[in-house]
């Protein structure tokens, strides 16, 4: 069984951020018990250490400024009782009170104690270094046993001893609320480093999130996500980088695409050209097998003499002769064809009117047109400037007007026009007639396609070619070429570029 939320608490345990959060609080802990520790280990011996540094100072200065004279200095002393929480003693060399903070006196003699009572009991005293350093530092307690001092017994250039005290009471009080004070601040200095840890690792993981997400885009070969941090940092480095890793991988990806896509079009063009000449063995071979088999025969059935009269000599040379005309005819326009897809015939341009192309094709075809009594319509040719091969795009032209008149009925009508686009001149043939299917209207451009016998339209003079010449002399001049039904017949149509530049 599995359980999603383990999952989630897993990765998130393993998340930098989470790493980073635990730095800190790891850090945070560290620092507050070092503080713990230092303070109970080593506050009072820093507390003591620091009185005794006090305490010294006074002295130095008490032992300079003091001449033997307690009046002239009761009130500095004061001041430096005031100031600095001490008590100060001072005795003469038998033992005599001069000045004490307590009794305030300033009378000598009016105390004295051998003992020192009134300062209390000496525990610890340091003889040697009395004399060595002129002070030394000792343990007092009053005599009621409870008020213990830090003190600093000296001696005066005077002769006179002096007995500087503080108590220490106060250092187990300070420490007692100073530990107290330091736990609460401690937690709370705590808990302020865990959300300053929450936050700053939020912050600290927030553009590592955004290069995550803009990686998973790029491994998705989705380009779109950019990294958008403007820290200028390593970080932002790294998110820089990553931006320009996928710019070159799009740019990289793209060059690959568009090289896949023309490597698909030449395999798709060899797959076209290959298809095409077999297509063209197929179909040449057919074409001419027959014309090929009625010259051999024919031509066999003279060499035995099998014709009876010289008619029929006639008649059999005259059907070898058409056979080779019609043979002779469709390898011409075999290599026509591949001439102008090859580039090798090259437009020669030059200015002519659309009228004259338009009616010298009808002249040429007028025996034609006659003969099955067509009405040939003009009126549809405008006055309008062609810039092309004249002999090219009359030969255009005569393919569809000689596809026109083997299509329409018998005293039917085809009209000739022009007409113009935004950027094209459109001379189109229309004759009355059948309609073609649509799909059939794509396959009539392509070689040796022959439609059905069933029906009346026979494209490129029954070889298959005369439209795929048409479409080559329209490629050839930048134009194009096409086929549209119209009510009551079909119209096939040129289209050619409107200027010069448009096409060289």
């Amino acid at each position: 069984m599995k359980f999603p939320h383990m999952a989630r608490w897993r990765k998130a345990i393993h998340s930098v951020q989470f790493r980073f959060f635990a730095c800190i609080a790891v850090a945070s802990a560290v620092f507050v018990v070092v503080m713990m520790l230092s303070n109970v280990l080593f506050f009072q011996r820093y507390y003591l250490q620091q009185k005794k540094a006090k305490l010294t100072t006074i002295y130095k200065m008490i032992n300079t400024e003091y001449d033997g004279d307690i009046s002239v200095l009761s009130d500095r002393l004061r001041e430096l009782e005031n100031r600095n929480s001490v008590r100060i003693s001072i005795l003469d060399a038998s033992g005599l009170s001069l000045y004490d903070t307590i009794y305030q006196q300033e009378q000598r003699g009016q105390f004295r104690s051998s003992n020192m009572e009134p300062f209390g009991s000496i525990y610890v005293y340091n003889a040697d270094e009395l004399e060595e350093k002129g002070y030394t530092f000792s343990q007092l307690n009053e005599q009621d046993g409870n008020t213990v001092y830090i003190a600093l017994i000296g001696r005066l250039r005077t002769g006179d001893t002096i007995v500087l005290r503080i108590p220490t009471s106060a250092l187990q009080e300070n420490q007692s609320v100073n530990f107290m004070f330091l736990m609460i601040s401690a937690l709370v200095a705590f808990v302020a480093c865990l959300l300053a840890g929450a936050f700053l690792g939020r912050q600290f993981t927030r553009p590592i999130t955004e290069m995550k997400d803009v990686a998973n885009s790029i491994a998705k070969l989705d380009f779109s996500k950019r990294y958008s941090g403007e820290y200028d940092d390593e970080i932002g480095e790294l998110g820089k980088s990553l931006n320009q890793m996928s710019d070159y991988l799009e740019s990289a990806i793209l060059d690959m695409q568009h090289m896949n896509e023309q490597l698909q079009r030449e395999i798709e063009e060899k797959q076209r050209i290959d298809d095409m000449r077999r297509e063209f063995i197929i179909n040449i071979s057919h074409d001419l097998k027959t014309p090929i088999a009625l010259i051999q025969g024919y031509a066999e059935g003279l060499r035995v003499g099998i014709n009876e009269s010289e008619d029929d000599k006639n008649y059999y040379c005259d059907i070898i002769v058409d056979e080779a005309k019609r043979m002779n005819y469709l390898v011409h326009q075999l290599l026509d064809l591949s001439r102008i897809e090859l580039g090798n015939v090259v437009p020669n341009l030059s200015h002519f009117d659309a009228y004259e192309l338009m009616e010298a094709v009808v002249e040429k075809t007028q025996v034609m047109w006659q003969e099955k009594q067509l009405h040939i319509d003009l009126s549809g040719i405008g006055e309008q400037e062609l810039c092309a091969d004249y002999d090219m795009l009359e030969r255009a032209v005569m393919n569809y007007m000689t596809n026109a008149i083997d299509h329409t009925p018998m005293g039917g009508r085809i009209c000739l026009s022009t007409g113009t686009d935004t950027r094209h001149i459109l001379l189109a043939v229309r004759n009355e007639g059948e309609s073609l299917a649509t799909e059939e209207m794509d396959k009539i451009w392509d070689k040796f396609y022959k439609l059905d016998k069933s029906r009346t339209r026979v494209s490129g003079g029954g070889s298959g070619i005369g439209l795929s010449i048409v479409r080559a002399i329209m490629r050839a001049h930048h134009g194009g070429c096409g086929v549209r039904n119209v009510e009551g017949g079909v119209e096939f149509y040129l289209s050619l570029p409107k200027t010069d530049a448009a096409r060289l």
